[in-house]
């Protein structure tokens, strides 16, 4: 949807009504950002139901916090913030950083340690979500003809796929390291 003036004073004038603790003004807001928030927590987390949840607890969790809105930014902006925020903290109640595992180890007198940790050396989600999208904001700065590469497989010789595919490689290779 494109933010006209008209589109913007009126969600102004919403986000003033539901500070003042409108729900009627609140639920309409929701109406208006529920599909870009869900496009958000569908991006992150990767599977329809856990979207919807996330969209739901990012409504509950802005309507609680509704009075911290302080309008420095656009109200979409501030909702976008607390989906992906839910949205991490979603995957990494999934998953611990690290494992404990209870194994009897014996110690040298008979003794046993009753504790190994083993750390989890996998990237944490905030750094798989930021990869992917370093990843697809450098994919979609290729070449209209370098990108094809990646979707398309007919048409050409191998070695011109292959030499495509070098010089794809290479550009999002130096669009990454741009990032990092």
């Amino acid at each position: 949807m494109k933010k006209t003036t008209q589109n913007l004073k009126f969600e102004e004038s919403l986000v003033t009504t539901a500070r003042g603790g409108s729900s009627d003004a609140l639920a309409e807001l929701a109406c208006l950002h529920s599909p870009q928030i869900y496009r958000v927590s569908l991006t992150i987390l990767r599977n329809h139901a856990d979207a919807e949840d996330n969209v739901q607890d990012v409504f509950c969790k802005a309507h609680k916090n509704i009075h911290r809105f302080e309008g420095r930014s656009r109200f979409s902006s501030w909702l976008v913030r607390i989906a992906v925020n839910e949205a991490l903290m979603k995957i990494r109640s999934r998953r611990s950083e690290r494992m404990a595992f209870r194994v009897d180890m014996p110690r040298p007198e008979g003794e046993y340690s009753p504790l190994l940790e083993i750390e989890d050396d996998r990237p944490g989600p905030e750094r798989q979500y930021m990869t992917s999208e370093l990843a697809a904001r450098a994919f979609h700065g290729l070449r209209p003809l370098l990108r094809q590469m990646f979707t398309l497989h007919a048409g050409i010789t191998v070695s011109t796929a292959k030499s495509r595919i070098f010089r794809a490689r290479a550009q999002m290779q130096q669009r990454l390291n741009a990032h990092c």
